[in-house]
């Protein structure tokens, strides 16, 4: 027994510390994209009334700071056994040589392409979780009634767990080094949280190539037109190649949310949202 408290006292304080720097961490990371977010909010709103502390925001928080701690283990664990079931069912030396002709190339090409495949990779997840038995999950993100760049954090842990693990195993199955995968990563959660911003900022005719905020906003829309149109995070190229990208000229959403219930604000509620979904159904 004695033995037993010494080791809870050796380890339990080692993963508070663990913990705690993580967190400090994300604080830190969220509070140096905050202050330029709240400064080109202010200067080019898109909705001029909204608050840069609105409905929800305690949500997008409490699910930015929290999501992590379970996602990020779960993730590594069912990374590592699919890709080692690949791997076991074809040749074990295939990363190796993916790995090796994707290092032959000069740094900027690894980047630009690892960017591209995890968007690919991106889009065709957004896409699979606004299918039905998906979508309860996804719903959490597409209930905010108010959208900024907090809203791109409010996730369900299981729709995170399908990004990180769908986009993980691509990369490392093409053979990206991971300095290249935390490189991607990097820029498109910057510009996950840019595209949902509440920025009325468009990029004209480029929009048909690159996600603008004017082109992601109609996606979190209630307009019945935006239903299953405009999935991707960087390159709308892949809404326009697949047949689903839709920005009505001249115009801006007017409403936000689910179109097809009510929302329900909070931490417990965004969590639980995809149980009561199915309850609701019957």
């Amino acid at each position: 027994m004695l033995i037993a408290a010494e080791l809870r006292m050796q380890v339990v304080p080692g993963w508070f510390t663990d913990i705690a720097w993580f967190e400090l961490g994300l604080a830190g990371y969220l509070a140096m994209f905050a202050v330029f977010f709240l400064t080109v909010e202010r200067l080019w709103p898109a909705v001029p009334s909204q608050r840069p502390w609105r409905r929800g925001t305690r949500t997008d928080l409490l699910l930015s700071f929290l999501n992590p701690l379970v996602v990020q283990p779960a993730n590594a664990y069912l990374t590592a056994a699919v890709v080692s079931t690949v791997l076991s069912a074809t040749d074990p030396r295939f990363i190796e040589t993916q790995r090796a002709a994707m290092a032959a190339q000069p740094m900027w090409i690894q980047f630009v392409a690892a960017t591209i495949l995890a968007d690919f990779a991106a889009y065709w997840k957004h896409r699979l979780f606004h299918m039905r038995w998906l979508w309860p999950f996804h719903a959490v993100h597409h209930s905010a009634t108010e959208v900024d760049w907090l809203t791109n954090e409010r996730d369900h842990p299981v729709q995170l767990l399908g990004t990180y693990f769908i986009g993980g195993v691509v990369l490392i199955l093409a053979g990206v080094s991971p300095e290249m995968v935390g490189l991607q990563a990097l820029l498109r959660r910057f510009y996950s949280l840019y595209t949902h911003a509440n920025l009325n900022w468009s990029y004209g005719p480029l929009n048909r190539i690159l996600v603008s905020p004017a082109v992601h906003r109609w996606h979190h829309s209630t307009d019945a037109r935006m239903a299953g149109k405009n999935f991707a995070v960087v390159f709308s190229l892949f809404d326009v190649i697949f047949g689903t990208y839709c920005v009505p000229e001249g115009k801006q959403p007017v409403a936000f949310g689910l179109p097809d219930r009510p929302t329900r604000e909070g931490f417990l509620a965004a969590l639980g949202h995809p149980l009561v979904h199915v309850i609701g159904a019957r």
